[in-house]
């Protein structure tokens, strides 16, 4: 019972829940009204945190906190900042005023094209929340490393590598199994011994750092396997390993990272698998056992998806790409550099030319990542770099140094499968070039 404002002797009976539906008491300061809030002393999530989606997309639900004192009480008129500090996403908008429930929310977080960590910190004044997201994909990409010990930074670019090939390609493919593989046999590198034994529905990348043949020859030897699959012509095993006396330029100028993920396009198939799928005409050279010059000047790669992304980044049908010609393709540089690139004149610095760029920026556009739809792989194609095809102005002066970059630098060696395993074990040598 409260005494509230009354005359002597007379006393005024309140309950609790009439004195709140009357809203405040009119005894004055003896009054209960609504509690202020002191100090914002945390920030508590109140929807967007733990979500997922395809790289490249926003997250269904948009980051909202509530910003709250020391007693739980809601702090209005509180400003609260977002930022992207995993994965390199945007949020929009960045900053956002607490209403006066304390809710500070209506952030839309677009995730990041290159997989791996996404997150996002609110903070305001002090304090900080961090929301997580991950990238939605279910293609197993199984790396593992062998050979000497990699340093840190090494096998990071390696990690980030497998994370955009995983935000690209986001499905399964067909399951297949292996029993007692002999590595050394299947793929040929000094160093990766053992067995292997085992069902897939993805690649088993096994990767390197480890002395090939000292400075400036070969800087990276990558591919399938001997065997891929009968059915669908994906490789399930493939082998990847770079020279580390030629690593260190491309570490020390920030390109490390791009000519892994360059290197491990290859194992998935780009260049390697492409004439088993009839996706190769006009071959510089034969493949059925050493490489052979066939004369022809003209490679092209026939896939639709690939040809339909080249003209949307700006490709010209008389000479980038078209239904009828398809993409074309690198012709010089050798066995290594001919066949399986995109054409260094005409594409520039896009990731999956013949040629490693002088900088860091290499592209991965949607074009090459269009490339493993026309293979048969499921495809994320926002996780594709921004890129346009380079001016006729900037294509006619690098014409001029094709020459010249085709007997400068390590270069790289491409390994082709030699076999298809059906699921019931049978092996049927490819015969290329039919």
């Amino acid at each position: 019972m409260m005494r509230c404002c009354t005359p002597y002797g007379a006393v005024r009976r309140l309950t609790i829940a009439a004195m709140l539906i009357a809203g405040a008491s009119s005894c004055g300061d003896g009054g209960i009204g609504p509690a202020k809030p002191g100090p914002p002393a945390r920030l508590e999530a109140t929807t967007g945190d733990a979500q997922h989606a395809l790289a490249g997309t926003a997250l269904a639900q948009s980051l909202a906190v509530t910003v709250r004192d020391s007693k739980g009480i809601a702090v209005p008129n509180v400003t609260v900042t977002f930022a992207v500090t995993a994965g390199g996403g945007t949020v929009a908008p960045s900053t956002v005023v607490s209403n006066s429930s304390g809710l500070a929310g209506g952030v839309t977080w677009t995730l990041g094209t290159h997989g791996g960590q996404q997150a996002v910190l609110a903070s305001a004044v002090t304090l900080t929340k961090t929301f997580n997201a991950t990238i939605q994909s279910s293609f197993p990409l199984d790396l593992r490393f062998f050979g000497p010990p990699m340093s840190a930074e090494e096998m990071q670019a390696f990690t980030n590598a497998a994370d955009r090939m995983r935000a690209a390609i986001i499905s399964p493919i067909t399951p297949f199994s292996v029993q007692d593989r002999d590595l050394a046999n299947d793929c040929g590198i000094a160093g990766l011994t053992g067995t292997l034994t085992g069902t897939t529905s993805g690649v088993i990348i096994y990767a390197a750092v480890a002395p090939i043949d000292g400075p400036g020859k070969i800087l990276a030897q990558a591919g399938p396997c001997k065997y891929v699959r009968g059915s669908s012509k994906l490789p399930f095993l493939g082998v990847m390993e770079f020279d580390v006396a030629d690593i260190p330029n491309y570490i020390n100028t920030g390109r490390f990272e791009a000519v892994v993920l360059h290197e491990m396009n290859h194992v998935l198939g780009f260049g390697t698998v492409w004439d088993l799928d009839n996706l190769l005409v006009n071959p510089a050279f034969t493949y059925d056992s050493i490489p052979v010059a066939t004369g022809d000047t003209n490679p092209r790669f026939m896939g639709s998806s690939a040809i339909a992304n080249c003209l949307s980044v700006g490709g010209s049908p008389s000479s980038h790409c078209s239904a009828s010609t398809g993409v074309a393709l690198e012709a010089t540089g050798g066995a290594g550099t001919a066949d399986g690139h995109w054409r260094e004149s005409l594409f520039q610095s896009e990731l999956m030319t013949g040629y490693v760029a002088s900088t860091p920026t290499m592209p991965w556009s949607v074009m090459s990542i269009g490339s493993f739809q026309d293979l048969g792989y499921t495809v994320n194609l926002l996780a594709a770099d921004s890129y346009g095809v380079p001016s006729l102005l900037t294509m006619a002066r690098l014409s001029a140094l094709d020459a010249a970059s085709a007997q400068n630098g390590p270069y790289e060696v491409l390994r082709r499968p030699k076999f298809e395993v059906s699921n019931t074990g049978r092996v049927t040598a490819i015969r290329r070039n039919k």
